[in-house]
């Protein structure tokens, strides 16, 4: 055979119907499909086609052909991806720090698709419930619960986390019932500290501009870790301002009690303040980009 072109031109005119609908397709000009359809008529000394006015019908040889001949470019096409992924081939190490909830039921889920498709890369996820210092920890990616507003690093915004107002039935029932915002005021709050100090919660009301700052006490219970938090709350020690993610399957059996499910609460002032971020020259390494643009592509 002269060409494999000739014999892709070939397809392309059966399956779309004319030379102009295959020139279209194939980026090229419809006297070259003609011509490579005549090499392809020459080659097998044998018509394929009926040329008629305005269709084009196959002869029996021109079918027997057209089977073969669309396996046989389908085959290349896909040899043709399989060459340019293993040219491409990703491999090492990728270490990612993240707060434990958020990595637990955020990024960990993403992370078996990239390693199916990219079988040569580690990837370590650290679960800390603290921010880390991007210069003094040696991580190629973190997430960070703050706005970040060093210029050496990219920032990406993620979507913000929904949370919920959640305590035990035993204490909602021991305790002042909670109706409207200001009521919290009578409560034991717990609060999560993270890295920048915040002694608020804030409640926007749906489906209205209205948003009520609550004050967290200092003197009661606190932590860094959502895990304590979530603990404290289930041992009936107040209400807490948890992910919803990791309450969910507490409210769902009972364990826990939403509050207040008619206002948006979050901790930060800013409720899109987690960020996803990196050293500038992470974005031109080629498997840091891979899972940036995977982390990205789900949660952005």
């Amino acid at each position: 055979m002269h060409s494999l072109e000739a014999l892709r031109c070939f397809v392309a005119t059966v399956k779309h119907g004319s030379f102009s609908a295959a020139s279209k397709e194939l980026n090229i000009s419809v006297s070259s499909i003609s011509r490579y359809v005549k090499l392809l008529e020459d080659e097998f000394k044998s018509p394929l086609l009926i040329r008629h006015t305005r269709t084009l019908a196959l002869t029996e040889t021109g079918l027997m052909v057209f089977e073969k001949g669309s396996s046989i470019c389908e085959q290349i096409n896909q040899l043709s991806e399989d060459v340019a992924v293993q040219q491409q081939q990703i491999q090492g190490n990728i270490r990612i720090c993240a707060p434990l909830w958020y990595g637990a039921h955020y990024i960990a889920p993403l992370l078996p698709e990239l390693t199916k498709k990219w079988p040569e890369l580690n990837i370590y996820l650290n679960h800390g419930e603290e921010d880390l210092d991007p210069y003094g920890a040696d991580y190629d990616l973190y997430i960070h619960m703050e706005e970040n507003k060093d210029a050496s690093f990219v920032a990406r915004r993620l979507k913000s986390v929904d949370y919920c107002l959640c305590a035990s039935p035993t204490y909602i029932g021991s305790h002042p019932v909670i109706k409207v915002s200001n009521d919290l005021n009578q409560h034991s709050l717990i609060k999560q500290v993270f890295t920048q100090p915040s002694n608020y919660w804030y409640l926007h009301e749906k489906h209205s501009d209205n948003l009520n700052t609550i004050k967290l006490a200092s003197n009661h219970i606190s932590s860094n870790s959502s895990l304590a938090l979530l603990q404290v709350v289930l041992s009936h020690g107040g209400i807490a301002l948890l992910p919803r993610k990791m309450v969910e399957v507490f409210i769902n059996n009972q364990q826990l009690v939403e509050l207040l499910p008619q206002y948006t609460a979050t901790p930060f002032q800013d409720k899109s303040s987690i960020s996803l971020i990196y050293l500038k020259n992470k974005s031109h390494n080629r498997k840091s980009k891979i899972v940036i643009d995977h982390i990205l592509k789900h949660l952005a």
